[in-house]
């Protein structure tokens, strides 16, 4: 009977090691990553499904064969190979990537982990590997390395400035070569200071700029131009646009930016607005800048109950010089007649090129009481028809390098009118024309004021 009891009892206990062993064998076989058992042999004693569509093998081709197939396809070459086996066979783990080949000859990359397993001596007997397919996140990373070595090539040869900050640690992330062009300080610099750039800064557009990018950066509404002053004291312009990057959440984790040298623009539309509005040999407001500069004088006029005058000059003796010696000789006496007039006024006030050998005076915010404001401009035209009407002595460069100098006399008749909000910018115009040409019939370089009785 006892005999019968321990035969039972094994017989029970070895059904339990198989069913264990069925249940070990399913789970493994239902694991996502694939599981390879090795002998000291070096050869697979046992391998899970997920290892037979990872490889393409079948389990009954990869027992006993595989890993010689193995080394000879593995692309790190069989010294790779040889290396590895001498690290597990010392008995260490050993974790890393391989890019293998399949069974149909494709390439994949695995993740492996590879454990010795010794016996009850400490002998190694077996080796466990666990693979994991990481051919997709390798080809995500080929890309990903693809496209920044794209965006480093076009970043570095660009002229423009690309950069990305950190906002929440104040860290400048990258800055591109050109930076280095454009403001004249090492990419370092920056690196080790982010107030580098704002100290670079033109002074009167620091605190401006700075506002601008605390509060419009962001919410993605930043274009500041402003100047910057390079190490040598060159002031050069900068046109700076930046927008905000967030996470998921909506939190800005990153701006990002460029910045372009525009001081050849600005200098052009500095040269087309010098065109629109100023004489091009006196550089003078010309009609157009007048007009606008006297309806703010009115309006100022008109808020203040102050007075303005008006000065309406034209040249005496000035057509003989050019039938003379030219309009070369014209145009220097025109440039030093305005550089005398101008010498005569405030700078709140405006001298204009009318045309020809016609300038117009125009005084700003003089009295509230005309009288006091017609005795004040009566100084002022006194003031420059006498120096007008010192002697002018030219001299002209000729193209045997010889020089040639002229003294020549040449007085003004200036006409004045006094002027408040109350009349038109072309009434005040014609008369100040008006009173000018009673100043030539009175035997010109004389100074006349525009009555409205006469």
């Amino acid at each position: 009977m006892f005999r019968y009891l321990c035969v039972a009892i094994l017989v029970i206990e070895r059904i339990r090691i198989q069913d264990d062993l069925r249940l070990k064998d399913l789970a493994l076989n239902a694991a996502a990553n694939a599981v390879v058992i090795t002998g000291k042999d070096a050869q697979i004693k046992w391998a899970n499904r997920a290892f037979s569509k990872l490889s393409g093998y079948s389990l009954s081709e990869a027992i006993g064969h595989f890993p010689k197939k193995l080394v000879k396809s593995g692309m790190q070459g069989q010294g790779y190979y040889e290396a590895l086996w001498q690290t597990i066979l010392s008995g260490e783990v050993w974790h890393g990537e391989l890019v293998n080949r399949r069974k149909d000859g494709s390439l994949y990359h695995e993740e492996m982990t590879i454990t010795p397993v010794p016996d009850a001596q400490g002998e190694i007997t077996h080796f466990i590997a666990v693979k994991q397919d990481i051919t997709e996140r390798k080809q995500a990373e080929e890309l990903l390395r693809e496209s920044e070595q794209r965006f480093r090539q076009l970043a570095e040869n660009i002229r423009e400035a690309f950069w990305m900050t950190d906002p929440a640690k104040n860290k400048m992330l990258y800055i591109s070569p050109a930076y280095e062009q454009i403001w004249g300080r090492t990419l370092q610099s920056i690196y080790d200071s982010p107030r580098a750039w704002l100290e670079a800064i033109h002074g009167e557009d620091r605190q401006r700029v700075l506002q601008a990018a605390l509060t419009k950066q962001a919410v993605g509404l930043y274009d500041e131009e402003y100047r910057i002053v390079r190490p040598n004291g060159e002031v050069r312009w900068i046109r700076d646009r930046a927008f905000p990057v967030r996470d998921s959440g909506g939190v800005v984790y990153r701006i990002v930016g460029v910045a372009e040298d525009i001081t050849e623009r600005k200098a052009a539309e500095e040269q087309i607005r010098n065109l629109a509005f100023y004489d091009a040999l006196t550089q003078l407001p010309n009609r157009r800048l007048l007009n606008d500069r006297m309806g703010t004088a009115m309006a100022a006029s008109k808020r203040s109950g102050h007075y303005g005058a008006l000065m309406f000059l034209d040249l005496d003796n000035f057509k003989p010089l050019n039938d003379t010696h030219g309009h070369d000789m014209g145009d220097f006496l025109l440039v030093e007649a305005a550089r005398r007039i101008s010498s005569c006024v405030r700078e709140v006030d405006t001298v204009a090129r009318f045309g020809g050998d016609e300038f117009v005076v125009m005084l700003s915010e003089l009295d509230a009481d005309k009288a006091e404001s017609t005795a004040q401009a009566s100084i002022v035209a006194e003031k420059i028809r006498a120096i007008l009407a010192e002697p002018y002595v030219l001299k002209l460069q000729q193209a045997d390098n010889a020089e040639t100098a002229i003294e020549h006399h040449c007085a003004a008749s200036i006409g004045v009118v006094v002027f408040n909000s109350e009349a038109s910018a072309e009434d005040i115009l014609k008369w100040a024309d008006m009173a000018m040409y009673q100043a030539k019939e009175g035997g010109r370089n004389l100074v006349r004021f525009f009555d409205s009785e006469s």
